[in-house]
């Protein structure tokens, strides 16, 4: 079996799995090309055949986050946070990582152990996702919505970070929710309780208060508090460190957005790179499933029949929502956004 300093010596070693109970991580060795083509490196990523090795997180304390600080992708969830990702990532220049399983395990032990057993662990993760494969590389981590409980703590852990806060409006993230259906519908429901236990005011609310809502008010909330999050983010790292993007500007513009994430980040992809990746094949494509098609256009199409079939409630739920959460932005009115509003 490998030892501790062979393995973090070599990026081709993965943090793949991380128990919270054992405080172990599993890691799998894996090649760059294979992480950078999976849409998901959590539950629904295959790795069999992959050799693998288990150590206690302790065994990795004394590693540190290589000098180039990782860069950060938080979002709301059907944003476009995944082809964004997909878009960033360039050979030598820019590895992107999308949903590390190793990070939701951490935000889910933080909620759980809570903070102090979170610090002991999250800095030894950190620096084994943020190996490069090749000297200069930088590397880009787009953790899962549910792991948005950890934005200050890695912000305080590395202040060199920049963060990339990538969100839809409300309206959008409702009618993603709807178009989906009951499946939709339910992980909505998830998405609260699992934001339930990071100690927003709406959590207190009494359960059957709670049951009285419909499924749409429930991903409402879900959204505000998701957006006080990121709002919480912006106001205490300042514009130096984090900025904002409207992901259907993202989807609209992609270009210039592109240009802008890079820019900000300071990945250096240069506006080739971006010329290249707007005008590609990957916008025609599902981020999360490439053997389907997709587009801006479908996707607003797609909103356009979901608001028709749901109605007036639409509206009615955003502005109830605004009602409870009355300093959460309108569209386009997050802190820092990286393109004029």
């Amino acid at each position: 079996m490998s030892k501790p300093p062979q393995i973090a010596a070599d990026p081709l070693w993965f943090p793949d799995a991380h128990d919270a109970n054992s405080h172990t991580l599993r890691l799998s060795r894996i090649a760059r090309k294979a992480l950078a083509e999976e849409a998901f490196l959590d539950d629904r990523w295959d790795r069999a055949g992959a050799a693998q090795a288990a150590h206690p997180v302790s065994d990795f304390a004394d590693l540190t986050v290589p000098k180039r600080a990782p860069r950060f992708i938080w979002h709301t969830a059907f944003c476009g946070s995944t082809l964004l990702a997909r878009c960033l990532d360039k050979p030598g220049t820019n590895l992107s990582l999308r949903e590390p399983a190793v990070l939701m395990s951490l935000a889910n032990m933080k909620r759980t152990q809570g903070r102090e057993a979170l610090q002991r662990e999250l800095g030894p993760v950190l620096a084994l996702l943020a190996r490069p494969f090749v000297r200069r590389e930088h590397v880009t981590i787009k953790p899962t919505n549910t792991v948005n409980n950890l934005i200050a703590d890695v912000a305080g852990l590395l202040p060199d970070a920049r963060h990339l806060l990538l969100y839809s409006d409300l309206r959008a993230f409702l009618l993603s929710i709807a178009k989906k259906g009951e499946p939709g519908r339910a992980f909505a429901r998830q998405l609260f309780t699992i934001f339930a236990m990071d100690g927003h005011p709406i959590a207190q609310t009494q359960p059957r208060e709670l049951l009285k809502l419909s499924d749409l008010q429930i991903a409402a909330l879900v959204w505000h508090m998701q957006i006080g999050s990121f709002l919480d983010a912006a106001r205490s790292g300042g514009p130096e460190h984090f900025a904002s993007l409207d992901g259907d500007r993202f989807l609209h513009a992609p270009e210039p957005a592109l240009i802008a994430v890079d820019n900000f980040l300071d990945l250096g992809l240069g506006a080739e790179q971006a010329r290249l990746m707007a005008s590609g094949p990957m916008f025609e494509r599902d981020s999360k499933d490439p053997s389907q098609a997709y587009s801006a256009e479908r996707r607003a199409e797609e909103a356009e029949r979901t608001a028709a079939s749901i109605g007036p409630a639409l509206d009615a739920i955003i502005e109830w929502s605004y009602g409870l959460f009355p300093a959460s932005p309108r569209a386009a009115g997050m802190p820092h956004p990286l393109l004029a509003n």
